[in-house]
């Protein structure tokens, strides 16, 4: 049985304007913490209300 990859199974990662604004910022500060500073946008309010509403949901569902 073949694995299902990290964009399939992460729900933070199934929606795709999401994930590309995620992957960007996350590549950004972890480009910070090597010591290379850039400039990057900060999440879209649109992307900002995903997020919130996914980690509701996960901790709904923990809770």
């Amino acid at each position: 049985m073949p694995k299902k990859s990290l964009k399939e199974t992460n729900p933070y990662l199934k929606d795709p304007k999401l994930r590309k604004e995620l992957t960007y910022q996350s590549v950004s500060s972890s480009t910070a913490i090597e010591g290379v500073l850039t400039k990057y946008r900060k999440l879209s309010k649109s992307a900002e209300k995903k997020l919130t509403l996914l980690v509701r949901e996960s901790e709904e569902s923990y809770g």
